[in-house]
């Protein structure tokens, strides 16, 4: 059972870290273009979904694992934190500025779309920086 959840929570872990990925590219080029703004909406929306249900999923198995495993190093307490705080910014500061930017986006303020996905953009950046140490305080 330890290994099918290890692997569980590494796959859902991956699948939370690398959807993020496409995002910052997908966005400059969408905003950056005359490219219909209800296509990117739709993108954007399912990554969010997708990054909701991952992250959710990484602290799920997570616990999963560690209530399997009995006890866990302090690398991997730091690394739930970690995670936790990127859900957190995630839910605090990505979630306000992609409803901006749907907003912008459905009123043709590009301006407002742009300064929205480069908020966007670097949330996910430091969502990303998060991820990496959880992962390093995990594996170390």
């Amino acid at each position: 059972m330890t290994v099918f959840l290890r692997v569980l929570h590494i796959g859902v872990a991956a699948a939370w870290f690398g959807h993020k990925l496409l995002v910052p590219g997908d966005l400059r080029a969408s905003l950056d273009s005359t490219q219909s703004g209800d296509q990117l909406i739709g993108r954007l929306e399912r990554a969010e979904r997708l990054g909701q249900i991952t992250g959710v999923g990484t602290l799920l198995t997570g616990a999963l694992l560690w209530w399997n495993v009995g006890s866990v190093d302090t690398g991997v307490m730091v690394g739930a934190g970690l995670v936790v705080v990127a859900i957190l910014i995630g839910a605090t500061m990505a979630r306000p500025a992609s409803i901006r930017l749907k907003r912008a986006i459905l009123d043709a303020d590009m301006p407002a779309a742009r300064s929205a996905g480069q908020r966007i953009v670097a949330v996910l950046t430091v969502e990303s920086v998060l991820w990496v140490g959880a992962l390093i305080a995990m594996v170390s």
